[in-house]
């Protein structure tokens, strides 16, 4: 878990009372997992808090740990047509696009990570080698896995896929590599803002609202 996650911990006897945060400790030891709340704008205040409540044991609290993990990985499970969603949602929001072509049964830990850290920077989508996703791991000729391909936003001058070449795909690795292509700042969705416009005519009817959407 080093370096996917930030250990902390709160001594009730040396340091007193705990900040409003940590909550109430009725008890120790303690153990709480605090994730940002993912509809927040461009903030990351808002937590959601998790108490765990299992047996104080590291494989328990590792998978804990793991399992409730912040993710926005883009599962691509329909072949060419869920390529072409993910797609479309990485071009409407002029994001570069990273295509993790894996056999893990579920995701990494590593992985769930670097899809927080370059949430709005990178859309990363994860592919396994189903029979329906065989036709895009052939349109990108992978054949051994893992592979990991970046597809540049329209807006590049050069948009050609870049395969990852590296050795080994390990969380500095990979974090390198996917800094050099995600965009340097984040990528907010506009907000809908509406406005009413009074249309009057020469006549004696009344005026009527007419709506824009900006």
């Amino acid at each position: 878990m080093k370096g996917n996650v930030k250990i902390a911990y709160w001594d009730t006897e040396q340091r007193g009372a705990p900040p409003p945060l940590l909550g109430e400790i009725k008890g120790t030891p303690t153990i709480r997992m605090f994730n940002p709340k993912k509809k927040q704008g461009n903030s990351n205040k808002k937590k959601v808090v998790l108490d765990y409540n299992y047996e104080r044991k590291a494989k328990d609290m590792k998978q804990f740990v793991e399992g409730n993990m912040p993710s926005f990985i883009e599962m691509i499970s329909t072949g060419k047509s869920g390529l072409s969603t993910f797609a479309a949602k990485a071009e409407r929001n002029g994001l570069p696009q990273a295509l993790l072509f894996t056999s893990k049964a579920k995701t990494l830990a590593m992985t769930k990570y670097l899809s927080t850290e370059f949430r709005r920077k990178l859309l990363i989508g994860e592919i396994h080698p189903t029979k329906p996703n065989k036709e895009i791991m052939d349109l990108y000729g992978v054949t051994d896995l893992p592979a990991l391909i970046i597809i540049p936003p329209p807006t590049s001058e050069d948009a050609s896929p870049i395969r990852y070449e590296g050795d080994k795909f390990t969380k500095h690795k990979l974090e390198s590599f996917l800094s050099q292509h995600a965009l340097k700042d984040p990528v907010f969705p506009s907000k809908k803002k509406k406005e009413e416009e009074v249309v009057v005519d020469d006549t004696d009817k009344k005026p009527e609202p007419v709506k824009t959407e900006l």
